[in-house]
């Protein structure tokens, strides 16, 4: 492992036999990521978000503390929604995160691509297999296949 700190730009793609509307209603929902990608068993509403404007989620990893992240900007129309960390011990390591995931119609009603990306200040990339692996619990549940291994 290199301890030294860089900038880090993911992009991970895979294509879904489904239509971009019904693979949205499952990942363009901010707080729908527990259902989708199994390294994450809980992702819920802060106890503090009623007490906000800032739309938060918390996620739960096995064995590790809590993440929080914040939506940044929602287009439903467009299928796109952007989010950044906002506190947790994982930022801490991996800083100034950034992340947007995108769905796009391939073929109407038929094929989708969906893109997650982010950047980020990091020692290592942590992301890229993390992504991979949502990608492909999506693609076990639609068909499909990763498009950059």
């Amino acid at each position: 492992m290199n301890n030294e700190y860089k900038n880090w730009r993911v992009v991970v793609v895979c294509e879904l036999n489904a239509s971009a509307a019904k693979i949205w209603h499952i990942v363009g929902g901010f707080y729908n990521i527990d259902q989708w990608h199994p390294d994450i068993p809980i992702c819920e509403v802060p106890e503090e978000q009623g007490e906000e404007r800032d739309i938060r989620r918390k996620l739960t990893f096995p064995n590790q503390s809590p993440t929080w992240e914040e939506l940044v900007f929602m287009d439903n129309e467009n299928m796109c929604y952007k989010y950044k960390w906002h506190k947790g011990e994982w930022g801490e390591t991996t800083q100034k995160y950034h992340a947007q995931i995108k769905v796009i119609e391939t073929e109407l009603n038929k094929c989708c691509l969906v893109q997650w990306s982010s950047s980020f200040y990091s020692f290592e990339d942590g992301l890229t297999p993390f992504y991979k692996n949502g990608f492909e619990n999506l693609v076990k549940m639609f068909g499909g296949k990763l498009i950059n291994n």
